[in-house]
């Protein structure tokens, strides 16, 4: 007879079922995205707070143009390198150079600022300064907390307290939705309000909608929110296409 070989079972592991691979796969993706969202958080925070820092003191040289920038956390260069990166510390850079004087920059803005921030809080420190060139961007966090009943009144009276020829950025493209409606009504409001008081309005929502949908991926710090160097970079070519006629041509 044959030796007869017995041979013992093997236990496998059973397979998962599919949903709980999907749910495994959707488990670490809602990590990732907290992870990065946290860094991403983390980063922000150091820039806001690098940035005040930055802009307790004027900044540049002074005898020459006094330029006082009024705003939100964008004027404070929030998203960029540094913040003398920010499109604040650019304009500066274009006065020196295209006007051939020193400039000292006065920069007012604090980061979180709403219309009614700006007009409380920077407005009254801008009178007692003898300023020369005044630039504002503050639209950005009102359109997240839109009122559409109180917004075109907080502008009017923003407007009436800025000095004549002040340029004034209107709302930036939130690309869809209903922040990009909101957008719009801002903008519509502050274009108003400011062409009547005699200030000049730098079509800052235009300009950022020319670049189109891939400045997601080129103009926007990690945050998806505020601009990095080259998003600076376009806000300062926005604002300096205003103010390069009327700042030339007096000098």
């Amino acid at each position: 007879m044959g030796q007869r070989v017995v041979t013992a079972a093997v236990p496998t592991t059973p397979a998962a079922p599919p949903q709980h691979r999907v749910r495994t796969v959707v488990g670490a993706l809602v990590v990732a995205l907290l992870l990065v969202w946290g860094v991403n958080g983390f980063q922000e925070y150091r820039s806001v707070a690098t940035a005040r820092e930055y802009w307790l003191s004027p900044r540049g040289e002074a005898g020459g143009i006094v330029y006082v920038a009024l705003g939100d956390s964008t004027a404070q260069g929030v998203g960029a390198s540094r913040p003398e990166r920010g499109y604040v510390g650019r304009l500066a850079d274009d006065l020196r150079r295209r006007t051939r004087s020193s400039v000292l920059v006065v920069n007012l803005s604090s980061s979180g600022a709403t219309v009614s921030d700006v007009l409380a809080e920077q407005v009254p420190r801008l009178r007692a300064l003898d300023a020369d060139v005044v630039t504002v961007a503050v639209r950005g966090n009102d359109v997240r907390s839109y009122d559409a009943a109180a917004f075109p009144d907080q502008v009017e009276k923003l407007a009436g307290a800025l000095p004549a020829g002040a340029f004034v950025a209107d709302a930036p493209w939130f690309m869809h939705g209903k922040w990009e409606r909101q957008a719009r009504l801002a903008s519509a409001a502050l274009t108003r309000s400011a062409s009547a008081h005699g200030l000049h309005v730098v079509p800052l929502h235009d300009t950022l909608e020319a670049r189109g949908w891939t400045s997601m991926l080129t103009d926007f710090a990690p945050d998806w929110f505020h601009p990095n160097d080259r998003g600076h970079r376009v806000w300062a070519e926005a604002f300096w296409t205003s103010m390069s006629p009327s700042i030339l041509s007096s000098g």
